[in-house]
Formats: structure tokens, C-alpha cells, sequence
């Protein structure tokens, strides 16, 4: 063990305390190795927990202006502040065709879909059903093709929103129960719920496999369209079991005040109370 003498000169060598490394190094073979750190969890996943100023601080870091702005509108959607959503809907379609960026134009549409959903005009829904049509004819979109069913229910359009909700069920029968399965099926289940079908709504109910998280979340947060106990709450109530269903609606209600989402509470508050009449 080398020790300086007290007089060494500034810029000696440091102590080295041999002893010290070997403990150290026998604790660390007999410890074994350290965990890996768990990974960070990014903002959609925090609002799929019901986490929403986490997500809300966590995108406030943001310096994308993609992410920022699509944040911002679905966020002015969640709270049912149309006129902030809509100035958000045209704000990305500019991006998108100054930028020419493919992702920014897609967000554009979901989340214009939202609007024209919520709020749209004849018109406005009209020119987004076309899109709605287009992705899901032609190119067999299936987040689309449910996007399609809730419009054309909305629309009052009953027969062909009941072929597209059999169409979509047959083409989510082949396809990954990913995240956009789950879009996709949660918009098909509201929409047969809007036309009062409840055995459609059962037949969906047998394919879905909840999430663990308490909101469906579109994309990397381009839409929430708020608590998974809504959508049990439905099916439930489709298959006749009016205690448990009644329960799913309380918890969505109660997630949907916490949050301050009032489009999705007015919604959750109407469907409870409408009676829907099992298969």
C-alpha cells in the first residue's frame, strides 16, 4: 500500500487504499450485477394509466414541433375546447404540407376526424367521410374502416355503417390486436352501440382482450378517447349483465371527471342512462 508522506509536495500521487478496492471488488462479485434501470415510460403510456400531468410535463419538454402541436390538439379535444381543437387541426395540416412530412398529414386526419365527429357540420363530415371511405374501400385500413363505422352511425348512414362494422370485424379477425386493433374495435363497439346493436356489440365484446391501461390512446397520443370501462361498460350491457355494466359506467364517469374530459363524460352519462337492450 502506497501512503505519501505529509509533506508531499502538490501534484503527488493520490492515495491508493488497497485494502478498500479488494472489498470493494469481492462485494461486487458476490452482489452480482446491478439490474438494468427500467425504461422510461413516454407520454401516451403515461396517459393510457390515467397519468395525465405527467404526460402533460413530459410533453412540455418537447422541442418537436410535430409532437408539440399534435399534443396540444388532442388535449383541446379531450377537454372539449373546439375552437382551440380545430385552430390545432388546421395548424398541423399546414405543417404537414410545408413540412411534406407523412405522419404529421396522417395525425391531421385522425385528429380532424375527431373534430368533424364532435362538432363537424354536414358538410365537414361529408369531406371526411370521403377520407374515411378511401382509406378503408381501397386500402383496408382498419383503424379507417372503424373510423368509418362511427361516422356514417353518427350520420344516421344505419346501413352502411352496419356493413362496415362486418366488414372491419372480419378484417380484425386477421390482422394483430395491436393498438390500432384496439382503435379500431372500441370505435366499431360504440358505433353498433349508437345504432342500438347489441348483438353486434356481443360479437365484438368476444375478440376483445383489454388493455391494462385505464385509456385508449391513439398513435403516440394523437387522440384519447378516454376510459376503457366505457367500452366494457357496452358490451356488458349488450350481453344483458346490467349490474356490472352499471358499475364500468360509474368508474368511466368518475375517470372522465378526474381528467376533465366533458365530451366523453356527456357521452358515458348518456350511454348509461340509455337503456340499450341486450342481445
Amino acid at each position: 500500500m502506497y501512503l505519501p508522506s505529509t509533506a508531499s509536495q502538490r501534484g503527488s500521487p493520490p492515495v491508493i487504499d488497497i485494502d478498500r478496492m479488494d472489498e470493494q471488488l469481492a462485494s461486487a462479485l458476490t452482489s452480482g450485477p446491478r439490474p438494468a434501470p427500467g425504461p422510461v415510460a413516454t407520454a401516451p403510456e403515461l396517459l393510457e394509466r390515467g397519468l395525465l400531468a405527467e404526460a402533460d410535463a413530459m410533453m412540455a419538454a418537447t422541442s418537436h414541433p410535430r409532437d408539440a402541436l399534435t399534443w396540444t390538439t388532442m388535449r383541446a379535444l379531450l377537454d372539449g375546447r373546439e375552437d382551440a381543437a380545430r385552430t390545432g387541426v388546421e395548424e398541423l395540416g399546414r405543417l404537414a404540407e410545408r413540412t411534406d412530412d407523412a405522419e404529421a398529414a396522417e395525425r391531421y386526419w385522425v385528429q380532424r376526424f375527431c373534430v368533424a365527429f364532435e362538432w363537424g357540420t354536414e358538410e365537414e363530415r361529408f369531406d371526411v367521410l370521403d377520407h374515411c371511405r378511401t382509406r378503408a374501400y381501397r386500402f383496408d385500413d382498419l383503424p379507417w374502416w372503424g373510423n368509418l363505422a362511427l361516422l356514417l352511425a353518427v350520420m344516421g348512414k344505419a346501413d352502411e355503417a352496419t356493413r362496415a362494422i362486418d366488414e372491419a370485424q372480419s378484417l380484425a379477425a386477421q390482422v394483430p390486436a395491436d393498438g390500432g386493433w384496439l382503435d379500431a374495435v372500441t370505435n366499431l363497439i360504440d358505433a353498433a352501440a349508437m345504432l342500438g346493436d347489441a348483438g353486434r356489440i356481443v360479437a365484438l365484446a368476444y375478440s376483445v382482450r383489454w388493455p391494462d391501461g385505464r385509456l385508449v390512446v391513439v398513435g403516440p397520443g394523437v387522440a384519447c378517447k378516454g376510459s376503457v370501462d366505457r367500452y366494457r361498460a357496452l358490451t356488458l350491457a349488450a350481453a344483458g349483465r346490467a349490474t356490472e355494466a352499471a358499475e364500468c359506467f360509474r368508474r368511466a364517469e368518475s375517470v372522465h371527471r378526474a381528467i376533465g374530459a366533458r365530451p366523453l363524460l356527456t357521452r358515458t352519462l348518456q350511454q348509461a342512462s340509455g337503456g340499450l337492450v341486450a342481445a
